[in-house]
């Protein structure tokens, strides 16, 4: 698989999950799917670098199509402009949480240790 279309996966699979956790699952359950989509993408990539990249694009986009479901608030520009720019920074967050997974679920394969 070319990298571009491997990381343009892992983003749709983050929006995805994000989307599907938010409506089907309440509370903190949410954390055990993501985590083991994260340690699987992790065991599955081929390097290192493709581990923590994929990790933190999948947790980003996980973090940020979870976020914008679930906002609720008034709909006047200065509002969403506001919890855009929430969304956009907490996410970060979302991303090295996802590369901590992806880099973990790399550990856990005993031939990649190179």
């Amino acid at each position: 698989m070319e990298k571009i279309q491997e990381k343009l996966l892992v983003g749709i699979a983050g929006v995805l999950l994000g989307i599907i956790s938010y409506y089907l699952i309440n509370g903190w359950y949410n954390t055990i799917p993501w985590a083991i989509i994260a340690l699987a993408i992790g065991y599955f990539s081929k390097s290192r670098n493709n581990s923590l990249i994929n990790g933190a694009i999948f947790g980003y986009f996980l973090f940020l199509a979870y976020i914008f479901i679930g906002y609720q608030g008034k709909t006047d520009t200065h509002s969403v402009l506001k919890f855009v720019l929430f969304d956009f920074a907490f996410s970060l967050i979302g991303a090295v949480v996802g590369m901590a997974g992806g880099f973990g679920g790399f550990l856990t394969k005993r031939d990649g240790r190179k």
